[in-house]
Protein backbone atom coordinates (compact mmCIF):
# COMPACT_ATOMS: atom_id res chain seq x y z
CA UNK A 1 0.00 0.00 0.00
CA UNK A 2 1.74 3.78 -1.29
CA UNK A 3 1.39 6.50 1.69
CA UNK A 4 3.57 8.95 3.19
CA UNK A 5 5.22 6.24 5.76
CA UNK A 6 5.91 3.16 2.68
CA UNK A 7 7.48 5.98 1.14
CA UNK A 8 9.62 7.20 3.62
CA UNK A 9 11.01 3.72 4.49
CA UNK A 10 11.35 2.79 0.59
CA UNK A 11 13.66 6.38 0.77
CA UNK A 12 15.25 5.43 3.51
CA UNK A 13 16.28 1.96 2.64
CA UNK A 14 17.79 2.70 -0.37
CA UNK A 15 19.48 5.75 0.49
CA UNK A 16 17.53 8.08 -2.57
CA UNK A 17 17.14 11.54 -0.52
CA UNK A 18 19.43 13.06 2.09
CA UNK A 19 18.56 16.09 3.68
CA UNK A 20 19.31 19.51 2.10
CA UNK A 21 18.57 17.75 -1.24
CA UNK A 22 17.30 19.71 -4.23
CA UNK A 23 14.87 17.02 -6.62
CA UNK A 24 14.50 18.17 -9.58
CA UNK A 25 11.01 16.29 -10.55
CA UNK A 26 9.81 14.91 -14.40
CA UNK A 27 5.99 15.25 -14.12
CA UNK A 28 4.07 14.93 -17.54
CA UNK A 29 0.49 15.38 -15.82
CA UNK A 30 0.21 11.37 -15.77
CA UNK A 31 -0.64 9.22 -12.75
CA UNK A 32 2.93 8.22 -11.62
CA UNK A 33 4.54 11.49 -12.17
CA UNK A 34 1.37 13.69 -10.20
CA UNK A 35 1.57 11.10 -7.08
CA UNK A 36 5.36 11.29 -7.10
CA UNK A 37 4.75 15.35 -6.79
CA UNK A 38 2.08 15.56 -4.62
CA UNK A 39 3.67 12.86 -2.09
CA UNK A 40 7.09 14.28 -2.00
CA UNK A 41 5.99 17.53 -1.58
CA UNK A 42 3.73 15.93 2.08
CA UNK A 43 7.33 14.84 3.01
CA UNK A 44 9.38 17.88 1.99
CA UNK A 45 9.47 19.39 5.67
CA UNK A 46 10.42 16.35 6.96
CA UNK A 47 12.77 15.38 4.54
CA UNK A 48 13.65 19.08 4.63
CA UNK A 49 14.30 19.19 0.85
CA UNK A 50 13.16 21.50 -1.91
CA UNK A 51 10.83 20.46 -4.82
CA UNK A 52 11.54 21.65 -9.02
CA UNK A 53 9.43 20.45 -11.62
CA UNK A 54 10.40 20.30 -15.05
CA UNK A 55 7.51 19.24 -17.38
CA UNK A 56 8.43 18.03 -21.45
CA UNK A 57 6.17 18.96 -24.05
CA UNK A 58 7.28 16.70 -26.97
CA UNK A 59 5.45 18.54 -29.94
CA UNK A 60 3.39 15.46 -30.76
CA UNK A 61 0.26 15.73 -29.35
CA UNK A 62 -1.37 19.09 -30.09
CA UNK A 63 -4.07 20.30 -27.78
CA UNK A 64 -3.66 17.41 -25.13
CA UNK A 65 0.07 18.01 -25.03
CA UNK A 66 -0.68 21.79 -24.06
CA UNK A 67 -3.88 20.43 -21.88
CA UNK A 68 -1.43 18.62 -19.55
CA UNK A 69 1.35 21.27 -19.41
CA UNK A 70 -1.37 24.09 -18.30
CA UNK A 71 -2.87 21.33 -15.35
CA UNK A 72 0.73 20.61 -14.35
CA UNK A 73 2.13 24.37 -14.16
CA UNK A 74 -1.54 25.29 -12.26
CA UNK A 75 -0.77 22.01 -9.74
CA UNK A 76 2.85 23.07 -9.11
CA UNK A 77 1.26 26.73 -8.30
CA UNK A 78 -1.26 25.36 -5.87
CA UNK A 79 1.64 23.68 -4.30
CA UNK A 80 4.11 26.30 -4.39
CA UNK A 81 6.57 24.49 -6.20
CA UNK A 82 8.87 26.32 -9.34
CA UNK A 83 7.73 24.69 -12.28
CA UNK A 84 9.94 24.65 -15.52
CA UNK A 85 8.76 23.93 -19.35
CA UNK A 86 10.50 23.16 -22.22
CA UNK A 87 9.27 22.71 -25.60
CA UNK A 88 10.31 20.08 -28.37
CA UNK A 89 9.53 18.86 -32.01
CA UNK A 90 10.77 14.90 -30.65
CA UNK A 91 9.97 13.90 -34.17
CA UNK A 92 12.13 16.44 -35.83
CA UNK A 93 15.02 15.15 -33.43
CA UNK A 94 14.66 11.78 -33.97
CA UNK A 95 15.04 11.94 -37.81
CA UNK A 96 17.80 14.49 -37.02
CA UNK A 97 19.56 12.08 -34.70
CA UNK A 98 18.50 8.67 -36.78
CA UNK A 99 16.85 7.07 -33.66
CA UNK A 100 13.80 6.31 -32.41
CA UNK A 101 11.14 8.97 -31.23
CA UNK A 102 10.86 7.29 -28.08
CA UNK A 103 14.54 7.36 -27.48
CA UNK A 104 14.50 11.07 -28.52
CA UNK A 105 11.91 12.16 -26.23
CA UNK A 106 13.80 10.34 -23.32
CA UNK A 107 17.52 12.17 -24.71
CA UNK A 108 15.15 15.46 -24.54
CA UNK A 109 13.94 14.44 -21.29
CA UNK A 110 17.17 13.65 -19.66
CA UNK A 111 18.72 16.76 -21.12
CA UNK A 112 16.24 18.94 -19.58
CA UNK A 113 16.52 17.53 -16.14
CA UNK A 114 20.55 18.13 -16.04
CA UNK A 115 20.10 21.61 -17.46
CA UNK A 116 17.89 22.78 -14.89
CA UNK A 117 19.62 20.58 -12.33
CA UNK A 118 23.32 22.95 -13.44
CA UNK A 119 21.33 26.03 -13.66
CA UNK A 120 20.25 25.15 -9.42
CA UNK A 121 23.67 24.12 -8.89
CA UNK A 122 24.93 27.58 -10.12
CA UNK A 123 22.19 29.89 -8.72
CA UNK A 124 22.37 28.27 -5.14
CA UNK A 125 25.89 27.42 -5.17
CA UNK A 126 25.74 23.79 -4.06
CA UNK A 127 27.63 20.97 -5.50
CA UNK A 128 25.66 19.35 -8.31
CA UNK A 129 25.74 15.86 -6.04
CA UNK A 130 23.21 16.97 -3.78
CA UNK A 131 20.54 17.54 -6.44
CA UNK A 132 18.28 14.73 -7.70
CA UNK A 133 16.74 14.03 -10.46
CA UNK A 134 13.27 12.02 -9.31
CA UNK A 135 11.14 10.12 -12.07
CA UNK A 136 8.40 8.11 -11.38
CA UNK A 137 8.72 4.47 -12.45
CA UNK A 138 6.88 1.73 -10.67
CA UNK A 139 6.80 -1.88 -10.12
CA UNK A 140 4.93 -2.10 -13.54
CA UNK A 141 7.49 -0.34 -15.52
CA UNK A 142 10.30 -2.89 -13.93
CA UNK A 143 8.08 -5.98 -15.29
CA UNK A 144 7.65 -4.49 -18.82
CA UNK A 145 11.35 -3.62 -19.04
CA UNK A 146 12.21 -7.04 -17.90
CA UNK A 147 9.86 -8.62 -20.34
CA UNK A 148 10.66 -6.36 -23.05
CA UNK A 149 14.57 -6.68 -22.93
CA UNK A 150 14.31 -10.54 -22.11
CA UNK A 151 12.03 -10.84 -25.73
CA UNK A 152 15.16 -8.44 -27.06
CA UNK A 153 17.49 -11.58 -25.89
CA UNK A 154 18.93 -10.14 -22.62
CA UNK A 155 21.55 -11.48 -20.53
CA UNK A 156 21.08 -11.02 -16.58
CA UNK A 157 21.59 -7.68 -16.55
CA UNK A 158 18.94 -6.73 -18.63
CA UNK A 159 16.54 -8.78 -16.50
CA UNK A 160 17.96 -6.58 -13.35
CA UNK A 161 14.67 -4.11 -14.66
CA UNK A 162 15.07 -0.70 -13.48
CA UNK A 163 17.14 0.61 -10.78
CA UNK A 164 16.31 2.56 -7.88
CA UNK A 165 18.77 4.83 -7.64
CA UNK A 166 21.31 5.33 -10.46
CA UNK A 167 24.05 8.03 -9.88
CA UNK A 168 21.92 11.48 -9.28
CA UNK A 169 18.24 9.63 -10.77
CA UNK A 170 15.83 8.16 -8.32
CA UNK A 171 12.70 6.50 -8.38
CA UNK A 172 11.22 6.63 -5.34
CA UNK A 173 8.12 4.92 -6.31
CA UNK A 174 9.19 1.71 -7.69
CA UNK A 175 8.40 -0.75 -5.29
CA UNK A 176 4.68 0.32 -5.86
CA UNK A 177 2.50 -1.28 -8.31
CA UNK A 178 0.10 0.96 -11.12
CA UNK A 179 -2.79 0.10 -9.01
CA UNK A 180 -1.56 1.25 -6.13
CA UNK A 181 -0.72 4.47 -7.41
CA UNK A 182 -4.06 5.17 -8.86
CA UNK A 183 -5.55 3.83 -5.36
CA UNK A 184 -3.52 6.95 -3.52
CA UNK A 185 -4.82 9.38 -6.59
CA UNK A 186 -8.40 8.76 -5.75
CA UNK A 187 -8.42 8.76 -1.91
CA UNK A 188 -6.80 11.81 -1.60
CA UNK A 189 -9.00 13.14 -4.67
CA UNK A 190 -6.44 14.46 -7.11
CA UNK A 191 -6.92 14.24 -10.84
CA UNK A 192 -4.63 13.29 -13.31
CA UNK A 193 -4.16 13.28 -17.35
CA UNK A 194 -4.47 10.25 -19.36
CA UNK A 195 -1.87 10.67 -22.49
CA UNK A 196 -4.16 9.31 -24.89
CA UNK A 197 -0.65 7.92 -26.94
CA UNK A 198 -0.35 4.94 -24.03
CA UNK A 199 -3.59 3.91 -24.73
CA UNK A 200 -2.23 3.13 -28.54
CA UNK A 201 -0.70 -0.13 -28.93
CA UNK A 202 1.71 1.74 -31.57
CA UNK A 203 4.76 0.84 -29.16
CA UNK A 204 6.27 -1.99 -27.71
CA UNK A 205 5.94 -1.18 -24.39
CA UNK A 206 2.23 -0.35 -24.74
CA UNK A 207 1.60 -3.85 -26.67
CA UNK A 208 3.34 -5.24 -23.10
CA UNK A 209 1.03 -3.24 -20.91
CA UNK A 210 -2.32 -2.83 -22.32
CA UNK A 211 -2.50 -6.62 -24.24
CA UNK A 212 0.08 -9.00 -22.68
CA UNK A 213 0.45 -8.38 -18.86
CA UNK A 214 -3.12 -8.19 -18.78
CA UNK A 215 -3.51 -12.05 -20.61
CA UNK A 216 -0.42 -13.14 -17.86
CA UNK A 217 -2.33 -11.80 -15.03
CA UNK A 218 -5.99 -13.40 -16.11
CA UNK A 219 -4.61 -16.73 -17.33
CA UNK A 220 -1.03 -17.15 -15.37
CA UNK A 221 -0.81 -15.34 -12.41
CA UNK A 222 -2.45 -12.88 -10.86
CA UNK A 223 0.75 -11.66 -9.05
CA UNK A 224 2.48 -11.41 -12.05
CA UNK A 225 4.23 -7.87 -11.56
CA UNK A 226 5.23 -8.46 -7.84
CA UNK A 227 6.94 -11.68 -8.78
CA UNK A 228 8.53 -9.75 -11.99
CA UNK A 229 9.98 -7.17 -9.10
CA UNK A 230 10.50 -9.80 -6.96
CA UNK A 231 12.90 -11.55 -9.72
CA UNK A 232 14.18 -8.46 -10.51
CA UNK A 233 15.81 -8.03 -7.34
CA UNK A 234 17.55 -11.24 -7.54
CA UNK A 235 18.60 -10.86 -10.99
CA UNK A 236 19.73 -7.59 -9.86
CA UNK A 237 22.15 -9.18 -6.77
CA UNK A 238 23.79 -11.15 -9.26
CA UNK A 239 24.27 -8.24 -11.97
CA UNK A 240 26.17 -5.95 -9.35
CA UNK A 241 28.70 -9.45 -8.44
CA UNK A 242 29.29 -10.38 -12.05
CA UNK A 243 29.79 -6.47 -12.82
CA UNK A 244 32.08 -5.90 -9.95
CA UNK A 245 34.42 -9.01 -10.86
CA UNK A 246 34.14 -8.01 -14.51
CA UNK A 247 35.41 -4.41 -13.24
CA UNK A 248 38.35 -5.83 -11.15
CA UNK A 249 39.34 -7.99 -14.25
CA UNK A 250 38.87 -4.93 -17.11
CA UNK A 251 40.90 -2.31 -14.33
CA UNK A 252 44.17 -5.18 -15.00
CA UNK A 253 43.06 -6.15 -18.23
CA UNK A 254 41.78 -3.44 -20.62
CA UNK A 255 44.47 -0.82 -21.37
CA UNK A 256 43.52 2.23 -23.51
CA UNK A 257 46.44 2.79 -25.99
CA UNK A 258 44.89 5.79 -27.62
CA UNK A 259 46.05 5.64 -31.22
CA UNK A 260 45.75 1.62 -31.32
CA UNK A 261 42.12 1.89 -29.54
CA UNK A 262 41.69 -0.48 -26.34
CA UNK A 263 42.94 -3.54 -26.17
CA UNK A 264 41.36 -6.69 -24.08
CA UNK A 265 43.84 -9.15 -23.23
CA UNK A 266 42.51 -12.39 -25.04
CA UNK A 267 44.01 -15.35 -23.29
CA UNK A 268 43.25 -14.02 -19.64
CA UNK A 269 39.73 -13.16 -21.17
CA UNK A 270 38.80 -16.85 -22.89
CA UNK A 271 39.71 -18.52 -19.31
CA UNK A 272 36.82 -16.92 -17.36
CA UNK A 273 33.41 -18.89 -17.32
CA UNK A 274 31.26 -17.80 -20.23
CA UNK A 275 29.23 -15.68 -18.18
CA UNK A 276 31.81 -13.73 -16.82
CA UNK A 277 33.30 -13.38 -20.29
CA UNK A 278 30.13 -11.81 -21.25
CA UNK A 279 30.32 -9.50 -18.51
CA UNK A 280 33.96 -8.34 -19.00
CA UNK A 281 32.90 -7.52 -22.75
CA UNK A 282 30.12 -5.70 -21.66
CA UNK A 283 32.13 -3.13 -18.66
CA UNK A 284 34.76 -3.07 -21.05
CA UNK A 285 32.12 -1.39 -24.17
CA UNK A 286 30.40 0.57 -21.14
CA UNK A 287 34.36 2.22 -20.32
CA UNK A 288 35.15 2.61 -24.44
CA UNK A 289 31.74 4.27 -25.30
CA UNK A 290 31.97 6.56 -21.92
CA UNK A 291 34.21 8.38 -24.12
CA UNK A 292 32.11 8.77 -26.87
CA UNK A 293 29.41 9.91 -24.30
CA UNK A 294 27.69 7.37 -24.97
CA UNK A 295 25.40 4.68 -23.10
CA UNK A 296 25.10 0.95 -24.31
CA UNK A 297 21.56 0.67 -24.31
CA UNK A 298 21.58 -0.30 -27.75
CA UNK A 299 24.25 -2.81 -27.32
CA UNK A 300 22.26 -6.55 -26.63
CA UNK A 301 23.54 -9.82 -25.65
CA UNK A 302 24.08 -11.06 -29.34
CA UNK A 303 26.54 -8.39 -30.02
CA UNK A 304 28.53 -9.44 -26.70
CA UNK A 305 28.01 -12.87 -27.62
CA UNK A 306 29.52 -12.35 -31.22
CA UNK A 307 32.41 -10.70 -29.42
CA UNK A 308 32.86 -13.43 -27.47
CA UNK A 309 32.88 -15.81 -30.77
CA UNK A 310 35.27 -13.39 -32.48
CA UNK A 311 37.58 -14.35 -29.44
CA UNK A 312 37.06 -17.88 -30.37
CA UNK A 313 37.62 -17.66 -33.66
CA UNK A 314 40.93 -17.05 -36.43
CA UNK A 315 43.18 -14.10 -35.69
CA UNK A 316 42.39 -11.46 -37.85
CA UNK A 317 39.11 -11.59 -38.01
CA UNK A 318 36.57 -8.18 -37.40
CA UNK A 319 33.13 -7.18 -35.83
CA UNK A 320 31.31 -4.05 -36.65
CA UNK A 321 29.00 -3.06 -33.94
CA UNK A 322 26.71 0.14 -33.20
CA UNK A 323 28.50 3.45 -32.16
CA UNK A 324 31.41 2.92 -35.48
CA UNK A 325 32.95 0.56 -32.74
CA UNK A 326 34.81 -1.85 -34.78
CA UNK A 327 36.55 -4.67 -32.90
CA UNK A 328 39.67 -6.95 -34.11
CA UNK A 329 40.71 -10.22 -32.80
CA UNK A 330 44.43 -9.88 -32.84
CA UNK A 331 47.20 -12.51 -31.47
CA UNK A 332 47.14 -11.37 -27.98
CA UNK A 333 43.69 -9.11 -27.74
CA UNK A 334 41.06 -8.50 -28.73
CA UNK A 335 40.93 -4.66 -29.80
CA UNK A 336 38.60 -2.13 -29.92
CA UNK A 337 38.53 1.16 -32.15
CA UNK A 338 36.32 3.64 -33.65
CA UNK A 339 35.79 2.71 -37.16
CA UNK A 340 35.82 7.34 -37.83
CA UNK A 341 39.09 7.08 -36.37
CA UNK A 342 40.38 4.44 -38.80
CA UNK A 343 38.68 6.60 -41.62
CA UNK A 344 40.62 9.85 -40.40
CA UNK A 345 44.11 7.28 -40.65
CA UNK A 346 43.08 6.37 -43.73
CA UNK A 347 42.82 9.97 -45.77
CA UNK A 348 46.68 9.80 -44.96
CA UNK A 349 47.36 6.63 -46.71
CA UNK A 350 48.62 6.51 -50.12
CA UNK A 351 46.13 5.99 -52.84
CA UNK A 352 45.98 2.62 -53.87
CA UNK A 353 45.02 1.04 -57.66
CA UNK A 354 44.27 -2.13 -58.81
CA UNK A 355 43.89 -3.59 -62.43
CA UNK A 356 44.10 -7.41 -63.83
CA UNK A 357 45.66 -9.07 -66.61
CA UNK A 358 46.80 -12.39 -68.26
CA UNK A 359 48.87 -11.55 -71.04
CA UNK A 360 52.30 -11.61 -68.90
CA UNK A 361 55.99 -12.25 -68.87
CA UNK A 362 57.93 -13.24 -66.22
CA UNK A 363 60.87 -11.36 -66.90
CA UNK A 364 58.79 -8.11 -66.27
CA UNK A 365 58.04 -9.11 -62.80
CA UNK A 366 58.89 -5.75 -60.60
CA UNK A 367 61.32 -5.50 -58.21
CA UNK A 368 61.58 -2.70 -55.69
CA UNK A 369 58.98 0.43 -56.27
CA UNK A 370 55.84 1.36 -56.13
CA UNK A 371 54.19 -1.63 -58.33
CA UNK A 372 54.11 -5.02 -57.45
CA UNK A 373 52.60 -8.05 -59.59
CA UNK A 374 50.30 -10.92 -57.11
CA UNK A 375 48.98 -14.16 -58.41
CA UNK A 376 45.07 -12.67 -58.71
CA UNK A 377 43.36 -16.29 -57.80
CA UNK A 378 45.45 -16.94 -54.67
CA UNK A 379 44.30 -13.33 -53.47
CA UNK A 380 40.92 -13.29 -54.39
CA UNK A 381 40.59 -17.10 -52.97
CA UNK A 382 42.00 -16.09 -49.34
CA UNK A 383 39.81 -12.92 -49.69
CA UNK A 384 36.52 -14.97 -50.13
CA UNK A 385 37.75 -17.17 -47.62
CA UNK A 386 38.42 -14.78 -45.17
CA UNK A 387 34.89 -12.45 -45.74
CA UNK A 388 32.81 -15.76 -45.87
CA UNK A 389 31.73 -14.55 -49.22
CA UNK A 390 30.97 -16.19 -52.37
CA UNK A 391 32.06 -15.20 -55.55
CA UNK A 392 31.13 -16.42 -58.85
CA UNK A 393 33.92 -15.48 -61.35
CA UNK A 394 32.54 -16.09 -65.14
CA UNK A 395 31.66 -14.00 -67.86
CA UNK A 396 28.71 -12.88 -65.88
CA UNK A 397 30.85 -11.14 -63.87
CA UNK A 398 32.44 -8.43 -65.07
CA UNK A 399 36.27 -7.00 -63.98
CA UNK A 400 35.16 -3.66 -62.93
CA UNK A 401 32.95 -5.97 -60.25
CA UNK A 402 35.58 -7.95 -59.37
CA UNK A 403 38.13 -5.38 -58.59
CA UNK A 404 36.04 -3.67 -55.95
CA UNK A 405 35.64 -6.46 -54.37
CA UNK A 406 39.54 -6.92 -53.64
CA UNK A 407 39.51 -2.81 -53.08
CA UNK A 408 37.08 -3.30 -50.42
CA UNK A 409 38.25 -6.38 -48.69
CA UNK A 410 42.31 -5.32 -48.55
CA UNK A 411 43.07 -2.87 -45.95
CA UNK A 412 45.89 -0.26 -46.59
CA UNK A 413 46.92 0.92 -42.98
CA UNK A 414 49.35 0.80 -40.26
CA UNK A 415 50.90 -2.19 -38.70
CA UNK A 416 49.11 -4.27 -36.25
CA UNK A 417 50.94 -6.60 -33.23
CA UNK A 418 48.85 -9.51 -34.78
CA UNK A 419 50.34 -9.53 -38.50
CA UNK A 420 51.74 -11.68 -40.14
CA UNK A 421 53.60 -12.62 -43.59
CA UNK A 422 54.40 -15.36 -45.26
CA UNK A 423 58.06 -16.78 -46.05
CA UNK A 424 59.35 -19.44 -47.65
CA UNK A 425 60.08 -21.13 -44.49
CA UNK A 426 56.02 -20.38 -43.66
CA UNK A 427 55.01 -17.33 -41.67
CA UNK A 428 57.16 -14.75 -39.85
CA UNK A 429 55.02 -11.73 -37.24
CA UNK A 430 55.81 -8.74 -38.96
CA UNK A 431 57.61 -7.64 -35.43
CA UNK A 432 59.96 -10.03 -35.67
CA UNK A 433 60.71 -9.35 -39.14
CA UNK A 434 61.59 -5.67 -38.38
CA UNK A 435 63.76 -6.82 -35.53
CA UNK A 436 65.47 -9.39 -37.68
CA UNK A 437 66.01 -6.67 -40.78
CA UNK A 438 67.04 -4.48 -38.01
CA UNK A 439 64.41 -1.90 -39.06
CA UNK A 440 64.86 0.80 -36.31
CA UNK A 441 61.95 2.07 -34.61
CA UNK A 442 61.65 5.50 -36.10
CA UNK A 443 61.33 3.53 -39.54
CA UNK A 444 58.73 0.96 -38.53
CA UNK A 445 56.15 3.49 -37.81
CA UNK A 446 56.56 4.98 -41.29
CA UNK A 447 55.41 1.43 -43.28
CA UNK A 448 52.27 0.51 -44.69
CA UNK A 449 50.91 -2.57 -45.71
CA UNK A 450 48.29 -4.53 -47.84
CA UNK A 451 46.49 -7.18 -45.81
CA UNK A 452 43.55 -9.37 -45.79
CA UNK A 453 42.91 -9.21 -41.93
CA UNK A 454 45.98 -10.19 -40.72
CA UNK A 455 47.92 -11.76 -43.34
CA UNK A 456 49.84 -9.38 -44.77
CA UNK A 457 50.18 -9.17 -48.79
CA UNK A 458 52.80 -5.98 -49.08
CA UNK A 459 54.53 -3.97 -46.40
CA UNK A 460 56.68 -1.35 -47.82
CA UNK A 461 57.88 2.17 -46.03
CA UNK A 462 55.11 4.69 -46.52
CA UNK A 463 56.79 8.28 -46.93
CA UNK A 464 56.49 10.65 -49.47
CA UNK A 465 60.02 9.91 -51.37
CA UNK A 466 59.27 6.09 -51.41
CA UNK A 467 62.58 5.71 -50.56
CA UNK A 468 62.88 2.07 -50.04
CA UNK A 469 67.09 1.90 -49.00
CA UNK A 470 66.14 1.87 -45.63
CA UNK A 471 63.19 -0.23 -44.54
CA UNK A 472 61.20 -2.70 -45.69
CA UNK A 473 59.34 -3.55 -49.08
CA UNK A 474 58.24 -6.83 -49.37
CA UNK A 475 55.43 -9.17 -50.83
CA UNK A 476 54.06 -12.44 -49.20
CA UNK A 477 55.62 -15.80 -50.78
CA UNK A 478 52.11 -17.43 -50.96
CA UNK A 479 51.11 -14.62 -53.95
CA UNK A 480 54.14 -14.34 -56.20
CA UNK A 481 53.45 -14.60 -59.26
CA UNK A 482 55.12 -17.86 -60.71
CA UNK A 483 55.03 -20.19 -64.02
CA UNK A 484 51.20 -21.22 -62.46
CA UNK A 485 50.14 -17.99 -62.34
CA UNK A 486 47.14 -17.16 -64.72
CA UNK A 487 46.64 -13.61 -64.18
CA UNK A 488 48.34 -11.09 -62.56
CA UNK A 489 46.71 -8.50 -60.01
CA UNK A 490 48.89 -5.22 -60.69
CA UNK A 491 48.81 -2.96 -57.46
CA UNK A 492 50.51 0.34 -57.91
CA UNK A 493 51.14 2.93 -55.17
CA UNK A 494 49.76 6.60 -56.50
CA UNK A 495 50.63 8.61 -54.06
Amino acid sequence: MLNIDTLSHFIKDNNLIEKGDRIVLGVSGGADSICLLHILNELKKALEIRLFVVHINHGIRGEEASRDENYVREFCKKLNVEFFSFHYNIPKVADMLKISEEEAGRKARYESFENVSKDISKIEKIDISKIKIAVAHNKNDTAETMLHNLTRGSGISGLKGILAKNGRIIRPLLSFTRDEIEEYLDKNKIKYMTDSTNLENEYTRNILRNKVFPILAEHVNNNVINNFYKSAMVANEADRYFEDSAQKFCEKNLKNTNKSGYRLNKSKLMKNPHILGTYIIRYALKEILKEKNSGIKDIGMVHIEDIWQLAKSETGKRLDLKYDIRVYNDYEHLRFVESDEEKENESDLPEIRYSVFSDFNMRDIPGEGNIKWLDFDKVLRDIVKYTGRSLCVNSTVGKDNILKFIEENIKVRECWSSDFIRIKSGKKAIKKLFTDEKIPASIRKKHILLAIGSEVIWIFKGDDSLDYTVGLDRISELYKVDLYTNKVLKIEVIK
